[in-house]
């Protein structure tokens, strides 16, 4: 049977198998991104200067790198969890891959400007091919699956991960300049280093990578609250450039660095919500690929469509802007959440019946934990942080 593991139907859930603390993160890097993103678009320039704001400004920095540190948690786990490895890796992700850059295209498609997109006009393809969050995981997650599946055992995965959290800053500015020196396809150029993308790969797969570093470690952390680590790690950093006056404005390295740093606390307070949200919580972050499908045209518009930012602009005070976050909140779960549930419904019908000789469900405590000692665990409904791929869902 375990020679069928890797193309076969997931495992039946094992109680108790969901990490809840990264569900709660992940929930609340969806739930900070939409109101980020709605506020960045209707709030007046008067508004921005007040100082809760300025405050609450600074702190959104972090929503995009918390975004895709769950991610890469959530798949360096799921692949170490299920022992997969060499071509299974491949095989599991390039898919996931190609439909992040396929929705992060779509999201990006200039029906305002056809013709000169047809007539090969740079600055429409510069906007098209430009890399924002789902194409910066897409790119993060093809590059860890490479590296996973070439690697088998924890440590050396987390070493490979651990090179490639520190090296992708420290390289960004000779790849930067030697991307602008010219020569490059532009597709490249813009997934790249390209200031004009929101998140190129360099630097900003490094969150990834960290990501996917702190959830092995995590894995093997017994005797001390996950959450308490990760403040801890998150607190020590944020001390070590306090006190070396690191100037995030200075380098990649530096801003990296406190990003991590704040990135860490911010996760470990998430994972320590009460535990009575996560019948809310889960169902939201693991949905986060549609509810970021939704939200991003109601806030920003999509092709022809107009969006608050277009139809409303940079006009409204704290407390309507506020009010028309929630709102976009609102409609992208209320929308996102059922097409997400009928969405599974309809895979799991394709999928046909379980195979043969799948385990059982377990009827105690007991044998649930000789299940999820002797076999692989099951990857999630959902697209995956804490349970199968990067922070996105399906």
């Amino acid at each position: 049977m375990s020679a069928q593991a890797p193309s076969a139907a997931p495992l039946p859930p094992v109680p108790g198998s969901r990490n809840t603390g990264l569900d709660r993160a992940r929930a609340v890097a969806t739930l900070a991104m939409v109101m980020g993103h709605t506020l960045d678009a209707v709030l007046s320039d008067a508004a921005r200067d007040g100082v809760g704001m300025v405050a609450y400004w600074s702190l959104r920095a972090v929503t995009a790198p918390l975004f895709l540190f769950v991610a890469g948690w959530a798949f360096a786990t799921t692949v170490q969890r299920t022992g997969a490895h060499g071509a299974s890796v491949l095989r599991r992700y390039l898919p996931r891959v190609a439909l992040l850059l396929g929705w992060g295209y779509l999201l990006r498609w200039p029906g305002w400007g056809l013709p000169l997109l047809f007539a090969g006009d740079v600055t429409v393809w510069r906007h098209f091919l430009a890399f924002d969050a789902l194409h910066g995981v897409a790119g993060a997650l093809l590059v860890g699956a490479g590296v996973l599946s070439l690697l088998k055992g924890r440590t050396a995965r987390m070493g490979a991960l651990a090179v490639l959290a520190v090296l992708l800053p420290l390289v960004s500015p000779w790849v930067r300049a030697t991307v602008e020196a010219g020569g490059w396809p532009l597709a490249l150029e813009q997934a790249l280093v390209s200031r004009t993308s929101n998140f190129p790969l360099f630097p900003w797969s490094a969150y990834f990578f960290v990501g996917g570093l702190a959830g092995l470690w995590l894995a093997e952390v017994k005797r001390a609250p996950h959450w308490l680590c990760l403040m801890g790690v998150g607190t020590v950093i944020l001390a070590l450039m306090t006190l070396w006056g690191g100037d995030p404005r200075v380098s990649d390295p530096t801003l990296v660095a406190w990003r991590v740093g704040l990135l860490s606390v911010a996760a470990g307070l998430a994972m320590r919500l009460p535990s009575r949200l996560d019948r809310w919580m889960a169902p939201v972050g693991r949905a986060s690929l549609w509810v970021y499908v939704v939200h991003l045209p109601l806030a920003y518009g999509w092709s022809n469509f107009a969006g608050l930012a277009s139809r409303l602009g940079r006009s409204q005070d704290v407390l309507p802007a506020l009010g028309l976050a929630l709102s976009v909140l609102a409609v992208s779960l209320t929308i996102a959440l059922p097409a997400k549930k009928l969405y599974g419904r309809l895979r799991g019908r394709n999928r046909g019946p379980a195979r043969q000789g799948a385990p059982r469900e377990a009827s105690s405590p007991r044998e649930a934990n000789a299940h999820r000692e002797s076999s692989p665990l099951p990857s999630g409904e959902g697209r995956g942080e804490g349970a199968e791929a990067p922070g996105l869902s399906r």
